[in-house]
């Protein structure tokens, strides 16, 4: 909801076509193109351009999207409504906050895009605030749900050892090269104790990505695709990312969290974990309250964004 809800429905009131009723409320087609570029957007970031080739359990990528742009509205209509009830407003701050990334958002937006949403600044700006009020509500209700002292102390003793595998920081040496016979004579100097640094064809090397730079452990070893990190002093790659490019790296130094840091992360973790669910679970029971209906002549003729 939080990856989605970066745009919200507004409460009507404008001559665009109609084309959802959620309970009393009419969402017009703007509202819903703009939900549906959004959905549309974070489904192929996590699973690149070939998702609208996969199935979801029977359902395919489109019916999918679809159903989570509609879910998306429900929740965050169903948190308007909540805030209304408990007195939950934006500060003019906030508003201020959500006019200037309504103004970022339409800058980022292609312009076939943006005519298939048909929304201008003066129309996204109530939808941002409402995204903003979504996170408000979300965080209130969140914050009802008090933690078990003794199950937190379980969920630290469980998972302390992952936490300080994960949350430990490598400082690295990088270089990036743009082909393969580059990359491997650089690993190969490198293992063979020469300095980390190279003089080698410009072409080849991405000077910005290359240089020292600090992660932790966790991003390390999913993002280079390692099954440990390797220890200071120790030079890994070519590692090769997408078809041209090869990254070697070099450890420099290791540092391991103190267990105080071990604990709070953990203590953190399983607050913020017990808090989701039951937000979620409480804005769901809402979602699940609502009658939604699609007008078909106007829903049968939407567009979509691939």
């Amino acid at each position: 909801a939080g990856v989605l809800a970066l745009t919200a429905c507004g409460s009507g009131g404008t001559a665009d076509t109609v084309v959802l009723k959620i309970d009393n409320h009419d969402i017009t087609k703007y509202e819903y193109m703009v939900y549906l570029y959004t959905t549309t957007q974070s489904f192929v970031s996590a699973a690149g351009e070939d998702v609208w080739n996969l199935d979801f359990d029977g359902q395919t990528a489109d019916e999918l999207v679809e159903e989570r742009t509609i879910s998306t509205l429900q929740s965050v209509l169903a948190a308007e409504e909540y805030a209304a009830a408990h007195d939950i407003a934006l500060t003019d701050d906030q508003k201020e906050e959500a006019a200037a990334a309504a103004k970022q958002f339409l800058s980022t937006v292609d312009a076939d895009a943006l005519k298939k949403m048909e929304v201008d600044e003066e129309k996204l700006v109530p939808l941002m605030e409402a995204s903003y009020l979504y996170s408000l509500v979300y965080d209130s209700i969140a914050s009802e749900c008090a933690v078990d002292e003794t199950d937190m102390a379980d969920y630290y003793a469980e998972q302390k050892d992952q936490i300080r595998s994960d949350y430990t920081e490598l400082k690295v040496a990088t270089i990036l090269v743009d082909d393969e016979e580059t990359a491997n004579e650089v690993a190969k100097r490198a293992k063979d104790g020469e300095d980390f640094a190279y003089d080698v064809d410009p072409k080849a090397q991405s000077g910005e990505e290359s240089g020292e730079t600090t992660m932790y452990q966790s991003y390390m070893l999913s993002n280079f695709g390692l099954t440990e990190a390797p220890e200071v002093g120790k030079v890994v790659g070519p590692i090769k990312m997408d078809e041209s490019k090869y990254f070697i790296i070099k450890t420099l130094e290791k540092t391991v969290p103190t267990e105080e840091e071990v604990k709070e992360k953990a203590e953190t973790g399983y607050k913020d974990k017990i808090q989701t669910e039951y937000a979620e679970a409480r804005i769901d029971e809402m979602v699940k309250a609502q009658k939604v209906e699609k007008v078909k002549s106007v829903w049968d003729t939407l567009e979509k964004f691939h």
